[in-house]
């Protein structure tokens, strides 16, 4: 199986600079995660990406590995969100395309053929390949049925969570238990609560699934005084710390959250450990955000939020309520207030103003003056992020951030001064100054 990204990619580049699409979280799994999820044994799973990410999330053998045992090939589109659909494409005749509309959604294909449309998957060509196909096979239109079949924007990531969790019920209960015996001091509203025996829950706290599911994994810890409501994903070695976590929220692993959360998306390894808001919002990895930091995500006059796509152009996102979008390694410090529709690119570290800008480049640095955030500095901070949660800055992803940092460049150039030349004590003030700055 072959789960690729297409044209469509750039929609979602501020998220999809260090990451393929099919790794953004969409309710409580990423794509390539429902696959797994889904207990397809018999097949490999591998994912075809821009270059500069298959270091990291392609397959370590290349693609020709896939190709060589005569197997038939099952491409999926990178975008798609719930994978019903896929049963049936496997028993489909060899040599099926499904389609959701224009779009290429999914294909059952020879080897041979696979290896003819190839060239124009990797280069997110997805389109020719559909075209391509066309000549040599049988296709079927799913149609753009409800729910949708494939994410179109950004915000789609969001508005589809709470759905998405509750359809990927049967795939989580598979290794969640129901939560049938009452805990000490916790107080459970509803039927659907699906705990690990491995998960800590630390009463009094109040899991209220009356609206739709609750999935705690194994590790995670609920501290007391902390009121989930479903439908709501907890990831595996994740702290709730005497939160108030709303409907619709997804927490992928290893994170610290509190304050208030609703309607929120955390792709994983991030933290909003301290009071403030956190709605209709989408967070990458490895994001921190300092104590009182809070976003709007509704306007006042009630009207649709306005969002600018990186490299894309400004949509009306015909969203009333929506938050703010922070891709991985964004830090904020303490007390920043963000409107409703705020882009925040990778490796950003904003602190010292009132009301962040809706509109920040990866890899910027500051507050009241923004400059370009020295890669290497960034670098050591990532590094020193990760020791703390005992995972490894691998050179394959310290290449990856290298490249991003690269590759991005004319997004920053286009808004913000680029660092001139300077002593050389200034410039150790300045590196000091970019290590102490990830705020509380």
């Amino acid at each position: 199986m072959i789960i690729f990204e297409d044209e469509l990619w750039r929609h979602f580049a501020t998220l999809a600079q260090a990451r393929p699409v099919f790794d953004l979280r969409a309710g409580a799994l990423t794509l390539r995660e429902r696959v797994t999820a889904m207990a397809l044994d018999s097949v490999g799973v591998m994912g075809l990406a821009r270059p500069h990410l298959m270091g990291c999330f392609g397959p370590p053998d290349g693609l020709a590995a896939f190709l060589r045992n005569g197997d038939p090939v099952i491409l999926v589109n990178g975008r798609a969100l719930d994978l019903n659909w896929l049963p049936n494409l496997l028993a489909e005749p060899l040599n099926t395309v499904y389609l959701a509309g224009a779009s290429l959604l999914g294909a059952r294909i020879s080897p041979g053929l696979a290896s003819a449309v190839l060239f124009y998957l990797q280069g997110q060509q997805s389109f020719t390949a559909r075209d391509e196909l066309l000549r040599f096979v049988r296709a079927r239109d799913l149609g753009p049925d409800e729910p949708p079949l494939l994410l179109r924007y950004p915000w789609d990531l969001i508005n589809q969570a709470g759905e998405q969790i509750v359809r990927d019920l049967p795939l989580l209960s598979r290794r969640l238990p129901l939560l049938t015996d009452g805990a000490e001091h916790v107080v459970v509203r509803g039927n659907q609560v699906y705990v690990s025996p491995a998960a800590h829950l630390d009463g009094p706290i109040v899991l209220d699934a009356r609206d739709g599911p609750i999935f705690i994994e194994a590790g995670a810890r609920i501290e007391p005084f902390s009121f989930i409501q479903g439908p709501t994903y907890i990831g595996a070695g994740s702290l709730i710390a005497s939160a108030r976590i709303r409907a619709e929220t997804a927490i992928g692993p290893i994170c610290r959250v509190g304050g208030e959360v609703e309607a929120s998306t955390i792709q994983g390894f991030s933290n909003k450990h301290h009071d403030g808001f956190l709605g209709h919002s989408w967070l990458g990895e490895w994001v921190n955000i300092g104590a009182m930091t809070t976003n709007s995500d509704l306007k006042n006059n009630y009207g649709s939020v306005r969002v600018n796509l990186e490299g894309v152009g400004q949509f009306d996102s015909g969203v009333i309520k929506l938050g703010v979008f922070l891709a991985d390694h964004v830090k904020l410090g303490i007390g920043l207030h963000l409107n409703g529709g705020t882009m925040i690119g990778t490796g950003s570290n904003i602190f010292g103003v009132h009301n962040a800008p809706k509109q920040v480049p990866p890899f910027t640095w500051g507050g009241d003056v923004f400059r370009e955030y020295r890669i290497d500095s960034m670098i050591s901070v990532t590094r020193t992020v990760m020791g703390r949660r005992k995972q490894t800055l691998t050179p394959a992803y310290e290449t990856l951030l290298r490249s991003v940092f690269e590759l991005t460049r004319p997004a920053r150039e286009l808004v913000i001064p680029i660092a001139t030349t300077v002593s050389p004590a200034a410039e150790l003030a300045l590196a000091r100054a970019e290590q102490e700055a990830i705020g509380g």
